[in-house]
């Protein structure tokens, strides 16, 4: 600083000042023009300090009142000039007080109203001073510069998240269980006792309460209720009642009574063993089961031996139909079709059709029946969903006559009473049978939802799973867009994340011997469940998982519905669903009959407007911070790191590395990461339109996807590899290798000229052939994807290896 002591002049307030004596050292010196000035060390009075020149200074505190010392030669002086025109550049001002102006006045109270004018007034000249240029400022910023390059992951995600503010959701709510004993129904006591051994109730729940009476009545019934209500028991208590009155008794020369549509062979075979339990006191009754994936020869020796109560999945029947000579559906007196919506979307609405048009034209032509069976002249049909959608009311119209309709929601219960008052129901039909307008979900259900970067999910996904097994031993359910990626995500997270179990035929048995300290799920097991594996793997891994106490299950959609399985405490949405039914029915797989469970849902945050449309659907959803994820995946890594941000941040990276190393080195691992990488593209382009716009191909990041499965490759050269058109030499090679012919080719271009140098075209019409192969980036070959790739089903995606053919019609 140039300002210097000699420099400073100070000037009496007042003339009257100048003349009293004052005790103290005072130096008189003489300037440059001989003019005589002097400094005296005293009680300061307010004084007007004066900037010589407009420069940026540093900051001057309010001087105390009360401060025995105004200047001293230890701290930096400010240079007063004389001239008055310098005075537009003050920094602070004060106002002199003399003695005889105040001589008359409060003298404290006037001080104290300067001093608060001074200091106000200052802090308005600071902030002019901040907002024009930044003043000089002499402290250290080196805390400050740690503290920003220090910034974690983790801290920078949540700055870059968006916020969301969700309305107050008051959601649909539905009691489970009623108040009336089981006992109290008019059943046969062997009946009342059967339930109360093998399922262990004792009350019935509000959809029985409400179906049953109707169903012993013999009418049609269309049921809505929420997921884990009771609705099979509610029809197959009054179907077994009214089977085993019959007099004189049923047997198999009978032949079929009942026939009972499910849309997958594992609710299938999970209504035959609740069939099983419930006819254990009528042994003259014979139930079985028809689905996919089973002998035909020996399900044909079963119905020529004879059925009473068939079920079956729509395809295998509709087979059994044409093509065996031995299933007579004439004296067929029920008729039920559960989770109907679900028959619909598959694409069963044909064979469905071609199932209830069999029943009835035999119905109806046979001679032989006997009077017993026919005694009414009515064939009984039952409709059973958790959520009605408006594909459903025509299939409604197709097999129910003067239906009754039951709706376990109190709130629709309200409006359907004041709806009765009206002659024309129709338009309140129209309202029950709209799914948009009703959507319930257990209340019992705690639902959360993370948002994600993509390049994070697996991680987070593994970390997530190891905190709730950390919390309790329970088995959780993931559900995944398509069958490869359930088949990526099983081989890595068992490799990665658990103990490995060597086969027989392994000769390196010293792995067995590892340390657990280093895998993060050592005792927890893993299933897989899709459509595509055989009949006998989806009944082995079902009943697997049904009797584990600790597990993790990996499935489709194809799990999401009937499907009962107990002490699921968690389910993790890893991708979202595409149809809000399939968000409906994936929660329900938990929190059933009254138990608590857990829901979340993985979104990234270009996709955080499916919350919002989440909630105007009546969903109450909440958010779910990753915080505790990642410390509690940084204590299982054991990273020891100095703060608990750079502890989570080393666990991300360190369990990240783990997986892109190992899907680099392994070639079969790779070639899976792939094909799930191309199924899921196919997947999320084919959105429905009411999505489309949240779930948007164009506006995601695929190189983070493609990182997420552990790939490093680029986008383009993935989806080339396994899209477009490959002679045979060119499959070879990508097999054998596990790289697509663009990276080879370019890996051996770069080789050849060196990196750094471009690659020059042979012409113009050689470069622009060149881009048009090459598809002109990410985006649009993404979208040109979009545009020629074929929906294979709304969950079940094939990864798109080969052309699709064309079926031969038959001439």
């Amino acid at each position: 600083m140039d300002l210097m002591l000699s420099n400073v002049i100070v000037e009496s307030s007042s003339a009257e000042n100048e003349k009293q004596a004052h005790p103290g050292p005072v130096g008189r010196n003489v300037d440059h023009n001989g003019a005589a000035f002097s400094i005296s060390f005293r009680k300061a009075l307010p004084m007007k300090a004066v900037v010589p020149r407009r420069k940026n200074v540093c900051e001057v505190a309010t001087l105390p009142s009360k401060s025995k010392t105004m200047l001293t030669t230890s701290q930096p002086a400010m240079k007063i000039s004389q001239d008055e025109d310098n005075q537009k550049y003050s920094f602070v001002q004060y106002k002199a007080v003399g003695k005889g102006k105040v001589a008359n006045a409060n003298k404290a109270e006037k001080l104290q109203i300067l001093e608060k004018k001074a200091t106000r007034t200052a802090e308005e000249v600071n902030e002019k001073l901040h907002e024009k240029k930044p003043i000089l400022n002499f402290q250290n910023d080196s805390a400050t510069i740690n503290r920003l390059q220090t910034t974690s992951m983790f801290d920078r995600l949540k700055m870059d998240l968006p916020k969301i503010h969700l309305p107050h959701v008051k959601p649909l709510e539905e009691q489970v269980f009623s108040e009336q004993l089981i006992k109290t129904l008019e059943i046969h006591p062997h009946t009342k006792k059967n339930i109360k051994d093998f399922l262990g109730y004792t009350h019935l729940t509000v959809v029985q309460v409400m179906a049953i009476p109707r169903l012993m009545e013999g009418r049609d019934v269309l049921i809505r209720a929420q997921t884990g209500s009771g609705k099979t028991l509610a029809y197959a208590l009054p179907l077994i009642e009214q089977l085993h009155k019959i007099r004189p008794k049923t047997s198999r020369i009978d032949g079929i009574l009942a026939v009972v549509i499910v849309p997958t062979r594992e609710l299938a075979v999970q209504t035959y063993e609740l069939m099983v339990k419930l006819l254990k006191p009528y042994t003259w009754i014979v139930s079985g089961f028809l689905c996919g994936g089973e002998k035909r020869k020996a399900e044909k020796a079963r119905l020529r031996a004879g059925l009473n109560i068939l079920i079956g999945t729509p395809g295998r029947f509709c087979d059994h139909i044409r093509n065996t000579e031995t299933l007579k559906l004439g004296n067929v007196r029920w008729l039920v079709l559960d989770e109907a919506d679900r028959l619909l979307e598959l694409g069963y609405e044909k064979d469905v059709k071609e199932i209830v048009s069999a029943i009835q034209g035999q119905w109806c032509n046979a001679d032989d029946c006997s009077n017993v069976l026919k005694k009414d002249g009515s064939l009984q049909t039952v409709l059973l969903s958790a959520t009605l959608t408006a594909s459903v009311k025509e299939l409604a119209g197709l097999t129910l006559r003067d239906p009754v309709y039951v709706e376990t929601s109190e709130g629709i219960r309200n409006r359907q009473m004041l709806a009765e008052t009206f002659e024309e129901s129709a338009e309140y039909g129209d309202h029950l049978l709209n799914m948009e307008e009703c959507v319930s979900i257990p209340s019992t259900a705690k639902q959360r939802y993370l948002v994600i970067p993509p390049k994070l999910r697996l991680v987070t996904l593994s970390g997530l799973i190891a905190l709730e097994q950390h919390k309790k031993p329970s088995k959780a359910l993931v559900f995944m867009a398509t069958q490869d990626l359930v088949d990526f995500h099983y081989d890595v997270m068992v490799e990665v994340l658990t103990s490995k179990q060597l086969d027989s035929d392994d000769e390196n048995e010293n792995d067995a011997d590892e340390t657990n300290e280093l895998l993060l799920l050592p005792r927890v097991v893993f299933f897989k469940l899709h459509g595509g594996m055989t009949q006998v793997e989806r009944s082995s891994v079902f009943l697997k998982f049904r009797r584990a106490k600790t597990a993790v299950l990996l499935c489709t959609d194809m799990v999401a519905r009937g499907i009962d399985i107990p002490c699921v405490d968690l389910v993790v949405q890893y991708h979202a669903p595409q149809i809000l039914a399939d968000y409906v029915h994936r929660v329900g797989r938990t929190a059933r009959a009254g138990h608590p469970g857990k829901a979340v849902l993985f979104v990234e945050p270009a996709e955080v407007d499916f919350i919002k449309y989440l909630s105007d659907k009546q969903i109450s959803i909440q958010e779910q911070k990753i915080d505790g994820i990642f410390v509690h995946l940084g204590q299982r890594l054991k990273c020891a790191q100095k703060t608990i941000a750079r502890n989570k941040e080393q666990a991300a990276i360190v369990l990240q590395r783990r997986f892109e190393q190992l899907i680099a080195k392994e070639k079969e691992l790779f070639l899976s990461a792939s094909k799930a990488f191309v199924s899921w593209v196919r997947y999320y382009s084919n959105f429905p339109r009411e999505l489309r716009r949240i779930f948007a191909i164009r506006a995601i990041h695929m190189g983070h996807y493609a990182q997420c499965l552990g790939l490093r490759d680029a986008p383009k050269h993935i989806m080339h590899a396994h899209t477009g058109p490959k002679d045979e030499e060119t499959s070879k090679a990508a097999v054998a290798t596990g790289t697509s012919t663009n990276r080879q080719k370019y890996q051996h271009s770069t080789k050849r000229r060196g990196k750094g140098i471009p690659h020059r075209s042979m012409g113009a019409d050689g470069g622009k052939h060149e881009r048009e192969r090459r598809g002109g980036g990410v985006g649009l070959a993404m979208a040109n994807f979009a545009k020629r790739s074929r929906v294979l089903n709304t969950s079940e995606f094939d990864s798109g290896f080969g052309p699709s053919r064309k079926k031969k019609t038959k001439q």
